[in-house]
């Protein structure tokens, strides 16, 4: 028969220093804790992470918008949002459009004729993209590449670009292969478009959707 010395040796083993853990109720209890953190914290680095990815697309809407500033003091007007040069007599090899993405890749297509036309964009390739998986033709010369290329937003969806006369157009936005959106220029509280006269460009900003209250637009006014 075991004495009371012998029951209190027996249950003093169970926290030892070779046999030390965390009980059941010691795990739930820094499980909470961590859950708790999280809560509070992760809305806290998310919101940091998203105001990022804002100031990042609206400093590529800032390049571009450099870039048609230089093609329109050479040219008189701003880069065309139709793949088609307003002189008649220039003739190009380029393929015909598909009509989707067709503003934002006429965008960057005219901005890489030369540095006198626009913007050296090469060095924005991570922002890359061809949704539509379609060719130019011919290379576009400052960036050496034949796939009509798009330049996309921070969350990877592509930019639209409406020219002067093109902002009552609706575009046709490709989001991925098979996958389509429909987005018209933003409209000030007056009813006329940003940039209005000018040029506008436009993303879809952090839902990835035209049209809602996040979208972002160049030129603010």
């Amino acid at each position: 028969m075991k004495t009371r010395k012998d029951l209190g040796s027996t249950v003093g083993t169970a926290r030892t220093p070779g046999n030390v853990g965390f009980t059941l109720i010691e795990l739930l209890i820094v499980i909470s804790i961590l859950g708790l953190l999280a809560a509070v914290l992760l809305p806290n680095i998310l919101g940091v992470t998203q105001a990022a990815k804002d100031t990042e697309t609206e400093a590529t809407m800032l390049r571009l918008s450099t870039g048609c500033g230089t093609f329109e003091r050479k040219h008189n007007y701003f880069p065309p949002d139709d793949l088609k040069w307003p002189d008649a007599e220039k003739k190009t090899p380029w393929k015909p459009d598909n009509g989707q993405n067709t503003g934002i890749e006429s965008l960057v297509c005219f901005l890489s004729q030369s540095r006198a036309d626009g913007e050296d964009l090469a060095d924005l390739s991570k922002r890359f993209t061809n949704t539509d998986n379609d060719d130019h033709g011919v290379d576009m010369p400052t960036l050496q590449r034949k796939d009509r290329l798009e330049l996309a937003d921070a969350w990877g969806t592509p930019l639209v670009y409406f020219g002067k006369f093109g902002m009552a157009k609706q575009a046709t936005v490709a989001i991925a292969e098979g996958e389509t959106q429909f987005a018209k220029a933003k409209k000030r509280d007056d009813g006329r478009p940003y940039g209005d006269g000018k040029f506008q460009i436009l993303s879809a900003g952090r839902d990835m959707i035209f049209g809602t209250d996040d979208d972002l637009v160049w030129p603010k006014n």
